[in-house]
């Protein structure tokens, strides 16, 4: 069940920023989808407490923590959804995923973990695989689509090193529950510095709309359903799904298609990051 609930947490997260894309066709912009989605998951999640019967209780540290949960959950959350707003789904997730690599640079340069021989072998080939998955279109793209994936992947990355002792003391659906509320307030007051409101038209926009609330949501109760039936690390490995499902998302409602090159370039990206999974989990054993 626990790898069941994984999986369906990365078919979740894999829809969503696809779904996003069908949006933002129809008029919304990442904004709106990004204020909506914050709403909907404190409301939905905020329920999904109170039927477990949790207790709406942080430690010192999870309080103190909040406004740093809440920017990096700003640029993670707007930088991921601007991200395809101006280059490909596919290229973007990818992008998005160099953020385990940045991880063990930054635990590294801070002294947490030792940058060993098989994270520096998958940080290489993960750089090459995304050299030549972006090279095709390199002048092409957007830098505004490259710049915001990029931050929205160093934000997930800071987080991940940062916050795992704020895991710790806390409930994960608890302590994101009062991350996504002290998010609001920052996407109230910041979120018009980087962008604007735009409701969708039609079907097709609310559907897409929709469709990328309810599949980040889904992503999020999953991720906390699954941790609390296997370990963390074998969760983890099994959400490298995410970037496959978002590729098959893109193919069949955006019709985006990879090149050869491309494609060698994505496989490279996935197989270092399957591969680092796979080495962390066979450490921790």
């Amino acid at each position: 069940m626990g790898s069941a609930f994984a999986a369906l947490g990365a078919i979740g997260f894999g829809i969503a920023s696809t779904f996003a894309r069908l949006a933002y066709g129809a008029g919304a912009t990442p904004l709106t989808l990004v204020t909506a989605r914050t709403i909907g998951f404190v409301l939905l999640v905020g329920g999904l407490i109170l039927l477990l019967r949790q207790p709406f209780r942080l430690t010192r540290l999870g309080l103190r923590s909040l406004p740093f949960l809440g920017v990096a959950g700003f640029f993670m959350s707007v930088g991921y959804l601007s991200a395809v707003a101006y280059i490909p789904v596919s290229l973007a997730v990818l992008l998005l995923y160099t953020g385990p690599f940045m991880v063990g640079l930054i635990s590294a340069a801070t002294g947490r973990e030792s940058l060993t021989a098989p994270k520096l072998v998958a940080l290489v080939v993960a750089f090459l695989g995304l050299a030549l998955a972006i090279g095709p279109e390199a002048s092409a793209l957007d830098p505004r689509g490259i710049a915001w994936a990029l931050a929205a992947a160093l934000a997930i990355a800071l987080q991940t090193v940062f916050a795992r002792s704020i895991l710790h003391e806390n409930k994960p659906l608890v302590l994101n529950w009062y991350a996504h509320l002290a998010l609001l307030p920052l996407l109230l007051v910041f979120g018009p510095l980087v962008g604007s409101y735009a409701i969708p038209q039609g079907l097709d926009g609310l559907g897409g709309a929709g469709g990328s609330i309810l599949g980040y949501i889904l992503g999020y109760v999953c991720w906390f359903l699954a941790l609390t039936r296997i370990a963390a690390i074998r969760v983890a490995l099994v959400f490298n799904l995410e970037p496959l499902v978002t590729f098959a998302a893109a193919a069949l409602l955006l019709g985006e298609r990879l090149t050869l090159q491309q494609s060698l370039g994505s496989a490279l990206v996935l197989a270092a990051i399957i591969g680092q999974s796979l080495w962390r989990e066979r450490a921790a054993r």
